[in-house]
């Protein structure tokens, strides 16, 4: 339920009230953004996805299978190898990747015709039924929420269902691809190619009290994986099958957790309530946070990424990585560190989905130790990974500036801003991030740079992903270490922690290079301007998200947007008849996000929509660049936060990017940093409330496009000493628990009302692979 809480007070009390007339009706408005298939999915871009943040499946027909099967691709989101290095060599592409898994095939005796297939977003649960040429079944589908396993029940008309299991060869993808002769050249690469590479035993089957088992040992029994299942019923009416999957590294446990999962299954199957838990914590999860807007194509992407996120990730499970629960032949088989990872965690913190974030600064802590064992030896008390690495965070970075690690501590601050979680921050992030600048001052020491200008200078580092984008004082870099230095000293200033090592970081805030420009802006290094066409906002991160440059005054600004400009029309805007290097999702979601920070939401608009329109972005949101990757789509929905709210620089900005086609609006207990809860509503374009409720007492600046607004707090209009306006913001003196409400009228006239803006049929159902996604043309490929 959408709830909008009133403090109304009297000369010595005040009570809550709740403003809404109405409730959500949560099934109905989900229902509209449900994904439908009238046509057969057939691959892995195109199929319906469920998990649990642990497990999952997609369900498609595979290219080669026979016509009669549709499969259940099942994924375990931590099944990765854990072989040793090789002659001091991690190789981690083939010596610590994720592994497939396997599938269950539906065997029909008829070859199967035509879907009518619905992944029901509110209960998480994919029903339909599937014709074939002899008859038909119904089906209904789901990864529980809360117990590792997936469940199908089919009721067959006129028709028998086969169910049985397929099992993969735990066999690293890239691996397989270097030995079919592709894949990039060079020595590390060569390497690969010639390292040993034996094979596991054969996965042993067995059969108990009717439930079996397929157990996969890794090479040198360093880890396995069980597979089990269970098929209870009548193949040719209703028959039910439950499996599970579970990864153990060190213990070799899995076969029992496996058989205690699916004994749990049985149980809840038994008491009827299997589907009914399952289905509880989704109905918890939505309410979180409420968004609505009248550009139903738009709202319906956005919510279909809140469902992606909560079956993708949970607070006790893995870092995600590029795949998720949903396996798929890969040559990018980890999480990587210089940009996905850090863009998927930056969505559930707005949509104040915080629980499932927990997962990043979870693992870091967890883990802490092996990020201190990817420095030299000779570099004490520092840490730093690998631009890509395995769920255990052990990924060799040698002797260079720290940077990946810098960035996804970066995620970890965000997550204890936005949680307000000053404990957190001190006992968490302070100790990885001291290691981390550290492990810069230790790269200083190795590789003095001479100079005139008294300027400390970084040798050589990376601009990731940008062609030779390798040399001297590169921007990301210098970004990266202002803002650990300076989040280093804000920390040790906050809790008085007295560390003998401040003096160094403020010498490097008081001494360290300027960022490097010229005519086009931001540079990428010292001796490399910004010319090529390039995926990748590296060289622009001291912008966003770093906001150690913003747009607070005339020159940066003039700065930012002429970076922000040449960086798109060298990449995307070019006319120069060169081969560019294809612009992918996260291009379009960083664009709009930066210039709905600048201040310019239809720029921010025109790059939201390109993602949608992205070749690379199937129809059921899933993207891919040959190999999936699940962080564009993800950040779709951070840059819609952004064009409605944002809160960097410790000030909260309501509407800054939201453009002018999205005259109606809402949203409800959005997050910002600080941990504030911002409720906002546009009615014809104009703005009839924001309403701000404190959850840790912080400093509470907002700005807003409301002239004069009048300001309530805990339902009582604010005073002189509760409100100070500075520079186009509003400061506002509120406590832990109070509420602020800024309207342009009375309290008593300001319509709070929040319900889901209506939306036609034609508009209803967009997404998945049905008559109506063909309206996108850049997906025509994937219709037969």
């Amino acid at each position: 339920m959408i709830r909008l809480h009133l403090l109304l007070a009297t000369a010595v009390l005040f009570q809550t009230a709740t403003s809404c007339a109405q409730s959500i009706d949560w099934p109905e408005f989900l229902s509209r953004h449900d994904m439908v298939w009238d046509q057969i999915p057939n691959r892995w871009e195109l199929a319906p996805y469920s998990g649990n943040g642990n497990v999952g499946f997609l369900f498609y027909q595979a290219e080669g299978e026979a016509k009669n099967v549709i499969s259940i691709h099942a994924g375990r989101h931590d099944y990765y190898d854990h072989r040793l290095p090789h002659e001091g060599e991690q190789m981690l592409w083939i010596y610590r990747s994720r592994l497939p898994l396997g599938h269950f095939k539906l065997q029909s005796k008829g070859d199967i015709e035509s879907v009518d297939l619905r992944l029901g977003l509110w209960n998480a649960e994919l029903t339909g039924t599937i014709k074939t040429s002899v008859g038909s079944y119904k089906l209904q589908g789901l990864t529980h929420s809360g117990h590792d396993v997936l469940f199908f029940e089919t009721d067959a008309t006129d028709e028998s269902i086969q169910i049985s299991w397929h099992p993969d060869a735990p066999f690293a993808p890239v691996k397989e691809k270097l030995d079919a002769g592709g894949g990039p050249k060079g020595v590390s690469w060569d390497k690969m190619r010639n390292a040993p590479y034996p094979l596991p035993p054969e996965p042993t089957l067995s059969e108990e009290g009717g439930n079996y088992f397929c157990r996969q040992l890794l090479y040198e029994n360093r880890g396995e994986t069980t597979t089990g299942w269970q098929v209870t019923g009548d193949a040719a009416g209703k028959q039910q099958f439950t499996a599970s999957v579970h990864h153990s590294f060190p213990a070799h446990d899995s076969l029992e957790i496996v058989k205690q999962n699916l004994i749990d299954a049985q149980d809840l199957l038994d008491n009827e309530s299997f589907v009914s838990s399952h289905r509880t914590w989704w109905h918890d999860y939505y309410p979180q946070s409420f968004l609505t807007l009248n550009d139903p194509e738009k709202e319906s992407f956005y919510w279909i990424q809140m469902y992606k996120l909560g079956s993708a990730m949970r607070e006790n499970g893995p870092i995600l990585d590029l795949m998720g629960p949903w396996y798929h032949k890969t040559f990018w088989p980890m999480v990587w560190g210089d940009l996905n990872v850090q863009l998927i965690y930056w969505t559930h913190l707005t949509a104040n989905r915080m629980s499932l974030g927990e997962s990043l600064p979870n693992n870091l802590d967890k883990y802490a130790d092996n990020l201190a064992k990817n420095v030299p030896d000779r570099w004490k008390d520092s840490a730093s990974i690998a631009a890509c690495f395995p769920q255990d965070c052990l990924a060799s970075n040698r002797a260079n500036t720290p940077d990946m690690l810098a960035w996804v501590l970066h995620d970890y601050w965000l997550h204890c801003q936005y949680a307000a979680d000053d404990t957190r921050m001190r006992d968490g992030l302070f100790p990885l991030l001291r290691k981390t600048v550290n492990g810069y001052l230790n790269y200083l020491r190795d590789n003095p740079v001479a100079s005139d200008d008294g300027k400390i200078h970084i040798k050589n580092s990376w601009s990731p992903e940008y062609p030779e984008g390798r040399g001297q004082d590169i921007n990301f870099t210098i970004a990266l270490l202002r803002w650990s230095c300076q989040t280093l000293v804000d920390i040790n200033h906050q809790h008085q922690l007295n560390d003998p090592l401040e003096s160094e970081w403020q010498r490097i805030l008081d001494n360290l290079v300027e960022f490097q420009t010229d005519e086009n802006g931001l540079r990428i290094g010292k001796d490399i301007a910004f010319e090529k066409p390039h995926r990748h906002y590296s060289h622009l991160l001291g912008f966003y998200p770093l906001s150690v440059i913003t747009p607070e005054n005339d020159v940066d600004t003039k700065l930012l947007r002429t970076s922000l400009d040449h960086w798109l029309n060298v990449s995307i805007n070019s006319k120069v008849k060169v081969k560019a290097m294809p612009v992918t999702g996260y291009t379009a979601t960083g664009a709009a996000s930066m210039y709905a920070c600048l201040g310019d939401p239809e720029q921010a608009y025109h790059y939201l929509d390109f993602l949608i329109q992205h070749k690379n972005v199937s129809p059921t949101t899933m993207y891919a660049e040959g190999n999936p990757v699940i962080e564009s789509p993800l950040s779709f929905a951070t840059s819609l936060h952004d064009m409605l709210l944002q809160s960097w620089g410790g000030k909260i900005r309501v509407f800054h990017g939201t453009p002018a086609r999205w005259g109606d609006v809402a949203f409800e207990h959005l997050r910002t940093q600080g941990a504030f809860l911002v409720s906002a509503k546009k009615k014809g374009g104009v703005t009839q409330f924001v309403l701000i409720e404190s959850l840790k007492g912080k400093p509470c600046l907002v700005q807003t496009d409301i002239s004069h607004p009048k300001i309530y707090i805990n339902g009582v209009l604010a005073n002189e000493t509760q409100v100070f306006k500075n520079e186009g913001f509003y400061e506002l003196k509120i406590q832990q628990g109070d509420i602020a409400i800024l309207t342009p009228t009375t309290i008593e006239e300001t319509d709070m009302n929040i319900q889901p803006i209506p939306v036609s049929a034609a508009s209803r159902n967009l997404f998945g692979l049905s008559k109506k996604t063909q309206r996108l043309p850049s997906h025509k490929f994937y219709y037969q």
